[in-house]
């Protein structure tokens, strides 16, 4: 009886250890969740990567399925004319260069979303995206 007793003592003694180091790793992981770190996600499917302005904040995620690009805009982005051009030549350059098809989703003079197709590999979508990023950085700041 006393055997049992004593083995019962180590399992619980086990299990609550265990769960302080499952409780610290879930801490951890909060801690990270708060201080805002966001991390590119990559899946065997696809990706899923963010544009940030200069404060930090999101402005935009990007979700790459080969061959589609999306960039999703979040919150509402007043974009000037000046910045759709600009959009739209680094595009159409790309477009006569590479091959792809794009559409850029306007509501209201508000930039929703953009859609590129047939970009079918990494250093086409990281020069699409550093093009993007860099306009979509400028026009969010002011």
């Amino acid at each position: 009886m006393e055997s049992d007793i004593e083995e019962l003592r180590k399992f619980l003694e086990n299990k609550i250890s265990n769960l302080r180091k499952e409780l610290e790793l879930y801490e951890y992981l909060l801690s990270i969740l708060e201080s805002g770190y966001m991390p590119s996600i990559k899946g065997t499917k696809g990706t899923l990567d963010y544009i940030k302005n200069k404060r930090g904040e999101v402005i935009a995620e990007i979700l790459y399925t080969p061959p589609l690009l999306k960039i999703i805009l979040k919150g509402r982005q007043n974009i000037s004319k000046i910045y759709i051009t600009a959009l739209s030549k680094i595009l159409d350059s790309e477009k006569i260069l590479s091959k792809i098809d794009y559409d850029i989703a306007i509501d209201k003079d508000e930039l929703r979303e953009i859609t590129i197709k047939e970009v079918n590999n990494d250093i086409l979508y990281n020069k699409i995206k550093a093009g993007i990023q860099s306009i979509l950085e400028r026009a969010t700041s002011q």
